[in-house]
């Protein structure tokens, strides 16, 4: 399989006279191509593999109708070139931000004149087929604008029945940190979302906070507290931010929980002593901020506010880290296909030879990496 190429995107665009991102027409040019070479079912289920490469001389882009506006061979004509560039960087500051494209991922930030080109094609899992999907004109582009272009485009294809499962790109190093920033509930939390914030950012009291506003990369987020009177709005960074634990809805005697004391608002960890069932009052026990043992009844109407599960990163990643946050489906990504596979396939032909590389992970006493 390769990865998208420059002629890939000529032939894209001379054919299907294609612009910046994605476009209703990507819908029928897919589905009509699906259906005259006959695949079906299983054979619309696959994958992307997106990335990009520099525009290089004689590849020409207009700012203002943000697509590619011909191929010239300039040579050793260098001053059109710049001619050119220049009146893209007048059509930049010239052009309002409402007649900007409603594609263009850079929406809402201050656009330049693009530099590289990203690509993304969809790859049939089943079927030797290969459609581009869209293409970007970018200066650079980050982990939050790359995961909600792909995921998006995932959700525009699941419309017309084409399911799309993971992602494939190669080892640079921007898309392993896109990989690895992945942050699915940043890019899905939106207003009026409950979350819990650590406002001291000690990392250990987090109160009930619901969304009001945040910035564009989702890396702040504006709140204001549930259980307070005051409508005062917070700032603060994502890493304070956490999602909620699911509600509780048994709780049991014995079993560990954390308690807000009415003392000082701080949660500490409990455990419940005791559980009035006629009078639906449970009976816990902390250790205070002086270490001392305090005792506490809570009524069946007040749980909610004063008790709450241990908070457990590990269940909530292994439901949601590799998610498609818009389908709701499991995602895959792949990094750098095309080494791994060969690096494997070179070190199993040869690892009854006795030869072995300096990077080695053994199984089964053969070199697999």
């Amino acid at each position: 399989m390769r990865l998208p190429s420059i002629s890939t995107l000529k032939s894209y665009i001379n054919e299907s006279e294609q612009c910046s991102g994605w476009q209703d027409k990507t819908g029928f040019q897919i589905l009509e191509s699906l259906t005259a070479n006959n695949i079906w079912g299983y054979g619309r289920v696959g994958f992307f593999s997106h990335d990009s490469f520099k525009i290089q001389k004689g590849l020409l882009w207009c700012q203002r109708k943000n697509c590619y506006v011909g191929y010239l061979d300039f040579e050793d004509e260098m001053e059109d070139y710049k001619s050119f560039a220049l009146q893209c960087q007048r059509e930049i500051h010239t052009t309002s931000e409402e007649n900007n494209s409603s594609n263009s991922i850079v929406k809402r930030q201050e656009r330049g004149l693009a530099t590289q080109i990203h690509q993304v094609v969809w790859h049939s899992a089943t079927h030797n087929f290969a459609f581009p999907i869209a293409y970007y004109g970018i200066n650079t582009i980050t982990a939050h604008n790359l995961n909600t272009l792909i995921f998006n485009l995932a959700a525009r294809l699941e419309c017309i029945g084409i399911h799309t499962y993971g992602s494939i790109c190669d080892g640079a190093g921007e898309n392993r940190i896109h990989i690895k920033s992945f942050d699915w509930y940043a890019s899905t939390w939106s207003l009026g979302d409950v979350v819990e914030v650590n406002f001291n950012k000690n990392k250990k009291s987090f109160y009930a906070a619901k969304i009001v506003d945040s910035n564009f990369e989702r890396t702040k987020f504006t709140v204001c507290l549930c259980d307070s009177d005051k409508s005062e709005k917070i700032t603060i960074d994502r890493a304070f931010i956490r999602p909620p634990m699911p509600l509780k809805l048994e709780w049991n005697v014995g079993e560990l929980y954390e308690f807000k004391s009415p003392k000082d608002n701080q949660w500490y960890l409990e455990k419940i002593t005791d559980f009035n069932s006629i009078e639906s009052i449970l009976s816990v026990e902390i250790t205070n901020a002086e270490g001392g043992n305090e005792g506490w009844k809570v009524f069946n109407y007040h749980i909610g506010k004063f008790l709450r599960s241990v908070y457990d990163d590990q269940e909530l990643l292994a439901n949601y880290k590799t998610v498609n946050p818009i389908t709701g489906e499991k995602w895959f990504f792949i990094s750098d296909p095309t080494h791994v596979f060969k690096k494997l396939r070179n070190n199993l032909s040869k690892s009854h030879t006795g030869e072995k590389n300096s990077r080695e992970i053994m199984y089964n006493g053969k070199e697999i990496s």
